[in-house]
């Protein structure tokens, strides 16, 4: 017996022609799912989404698949799943594999050597050798003020309620201002942490700079991550968002970069 012409027929262990799509129900997902062409693998990720419990086992999986596209979009799916086993399968992944640069920020006329994070995400800072810090809206990739420095800034940070920022100087004097109007205030003791081109972001990864590149690595491992290309010089400073879901970094090509998951 052979298929007729209108005959629906489960695809076998061949894989299925690109673009094609494979019928079964969940069967047939699981065999698109373990097909070796990375873009099939996807497109049954897609047509899992109508199988929740299904779905969400191969999305765990795809978390270890070899090809970094299948990753990501386990990842980023992984994300709007609220079950336990997707919170589990998340925080045993290393997401910095995935991340890419997202904005990069010039105005500096000279290197960057500190830059900071608010505890929202969206406002950095940047000091540089031309004596100015800068406060940036990154979601719209702009400048909100600059201010005078009048000294080599060796570290930045932002306060925990993300209302203020600090800096301190060539003279090893503290500073501080408002985050949102850049107004001068006193700064309160104990208000600057040392931020430095190493950070370790938890008690499982380490970020350093490396020429013009920074590398992540495994501490558990002892091993190196991955490595995030971009700056066109040396990185002089690394810092992390509280949420650990952006790196920000500041070289001497005299931009500010923001890497994440796109």
């Amino acid at each position: 017996m052979h298929p007729g012409e209108y005959d629906v027929v489960l695809g076998g262990s061949a894989p299925a022609p690109f673009g094609s799509m494979v019928l079964g129900g969940s069967e047939g997902v699981r065999q698109r799912f373990n097909s070796p062409i990375a873009a099939q693998r996807l497109a049954a990720l897609v047509e899992a989404r109508q199988y929740g419990a299904l779905e969400l086992e191969l999305l765990t999986q795809a978390l270890q698949d070899k090809a970094i596209e299948v990753q990501k979009a386990a990842y980023l799916r992984l994300q709007t799943r609220t079950e336990a086993a997707a919170e589990r399968a998340l925080a045993a992944y290393d997401p910095y594999v995935l991340f890419e640069c997202l904005a990069t920020l010039a105005g500096h006329w000279a290197g960057v050597t500190a830059v900071a994070i608010s505890p929202d995400g969206r406002s950095l800072v940047s000091g540089s050798r031309d004596k100015t810090i800068i406060v940036w809206d990154w979601w719209a990739q702009e400048a909100i003020f600059t201010l005078k420095a009048h000294s080599f800034i060796y570290a930045i940070t932002v306060s925990d309620d993300g209302e203020t920022f600090a800096m301190r100087g060539r003279d090893h004097i503290v500073k501080a201002w408002h985050l949102r109007t850049g107004k001068q205030i006193h700064p309160e003791k104990g208000a600057l942490r040392t931020i430095a081109s190493v950070t370790l972001t938890d008690d499982r990864h380490l970020i350093s700079s490396s020429q013009n590149a920074i590398k992540i690595w495994n501490l558990k491992s002892g091993r190196e991550l991955c490595t995030l290309q971009g700056h066109t010089s040396l990185v002089t400073a690394v810092a992390v968002s509280a949420d650990k879901q952006l790196i920000i970094s500041g070289s001497e090509d005299r931009t500010v970069r923001v890497w994440g998951v796109a």
